[in-house]
């Protein structure tokens, strides 16, 4: 009541507070003397689940370096750094030219390769004509990864393609890729501790079910008879 209310409760609050702890604690043993406990799903559900939190309450220290550099050397691959593309992109529209696609590839590509402005090229769309700086995590979302593929075997430097999207055609213009890399530790610390200790806390979680299922024979019956 104190630690609520900040102040000491009256003789009549005392005694309301020790009338109600009386009453959920009589109502509580009848309950479990009758079995409500053992029948009731919800309260098994709740029962299992404080459980749990007891052993979510085993929090493992802190990972030192050594076992980040190691978890992070075991799941390298969960963390790589995606490669980043910096480029542009002109969009012909297939469905746009059933007719002459090929001859609107061809006065592209030439033009482009005059030195054209790429704005006078190109069917609308809502997708960026440029693209700075952007990783291929982002231009799968944006272009599929059938583009993201091609895209990082075109040379850079001109103007390459038709490169095929979940949209359309494209001519794309790379002016930079960085490849793909693994990460420093450095990097990737935060979620490298982050991943370690949700992994050792499932573990001690495990541990903790593991030593009190030990305790306990389970006999399954069947209609053929009990296993």
């Amino acid at each position: 009541f104190e630690a609520t209310w900040r102040r000491q409760p009256t003789d009549e609050e005392l005694q309301g507070a020790i009338d109600a702890f009386v009453r959920e604690e009589v109502l509580y043993r009848e309950g479990v003397a009758a079995g409500f406990d053992l029948n009731d799903p919800i309260i098994r559900r709740r029962v299992a689940q404080k459980m749990s939190f007891i052993a979510d309450g085993m929090v493992p220290d802190a990972p030192d370096e050594a076992a980040m550099r190691q978890w992070l050397d075991d799941n390298i691959e969960e963390y790589e750094i995606p490669a980043r593309f910096a480029f542009q992109q002109v969009y012909i529209d297939p469905q746009r030219h059933p007719g002459d696609i090929e001859d609107v590839l061809q006065v592209t590509k030439e033009g482009l390769d005059a030195g054209a402005d790429p704005k006078s090229f190109g069917d609308s769309t809502l997708l960026l004509r440029e693209f700075s700086s952007i990783s291929s995590d982002d231009v799968a979302r944006n272009f599929g990864a059938e583009f993201v593929a091609a895209l990082e075997q075109v040379p850079a430097g001109s103007w390459q393609g038709p490169v095929r999207s979940g949209y359309g055609l494209h001519y794309v213009f790379v002016a930079e890729y960085i490849p793909a890399r693994d990460p420093t530790l450095d990097e990737v610390r935060d979620a490298v501790e982050r991943d370690l200790l949700s992994e050792q806390t499932r573990q001690i979680n495990e541990s903790f079910y593991t030593a009190l299922r030990e305790r306990y024979v389970v006999r399954i019956e069947t209609a053929e008879g009990e296993e």
